[in-house]
């Protein structure tokens, strides 16, 4: 017959029902504790966080063979992109160079960064595809005047600045979410160092 009063539990049961309650309570707390860990103040983001980070929505975008593509199809790595007008002038070569510098510097995870250029202008793509001549993972894109608002409104912070190219850089995350913007006179070594954090930290891309 079983005793219907058992004997104090072991302290070795104690001790492993201790650890299965602290266990359950990471699992439960971790990303409330991310969340917390990835405030601006805590680590000193070089760039300004989007928070919450904002998905974008898929676009019709023209590629430099003139055939429409989807944005999002380019998603799926940690993507750098910018804006220009009618087309890349000094300022904007310089841009992408040192992009490209960024994402060599990451050894073995340069093939996680892309590099996305669009243009307002679907007229300047032939001139704007040479960038890819120096480096070629670079993806060059145009946006035509009937979807251009829809483009711009994902990332401008206000909408009188809806027909206005924005004078960012910004990164998109794998899954295709607005993270990070960072003025287009950046230090490189800012990007460097947030981009290396990031893809310590995370595993997708």
């Amino acid at each position: 017959m079983n005793d219907p009063n058992p004997g104090p539990v072991s302290r070795t049961t104690q001790i492993r029902n201790r650890w299965m309650l602290i266990a359950l309570m990471a699992l439960f707390l971790s990303p409330v504790i991310a969340a917390w860990l990835w405030k601006p103040d805590t680590f000193r983001n070089r760039g300004d966080l989007i928070d919450p980070p904002r998905p974008l929505a898929n676009v019709q975008m023209i590629s430099p063979d003139g055939g429409s593509v989807d944005l999002n199809s380019f998603f799926g790595r940690w993507t750098y992109l910018f804006f220009v007008g009618d087309d890349c002038n000094d300022s904007c070569k310089q841009l992408s160079d040192a992009i490209g510098r960024v994402r060599l510097s990451q050894g073995k995870n340069d093939k996680r960064i892309r590099l996305i250029v669009v243009t307002l202008n679907p007229d300047s793509l032939p001139s704007l595809s040479q960038i890819r001549l120096v480096m070629p993972q670079t993806v060059v894109l145009a946006v035509d005047a009937s979807k251009r608002e829809k483009l711009l409104s994902q990332f401008a912070p206000r909408t009188d600045e809806l027909t206005q190219q924005p004078s960012k850089i910004f990164l998109v995350d794998p899954l295709g979410n607005l993270m990070m913007s960072y003025p287009v006179q950046s230090d490189p070594a800012d990007l460097r160092k947030d981009i290396s954090r990031l893809l310590r930290a995370s595993r997708i891309g």
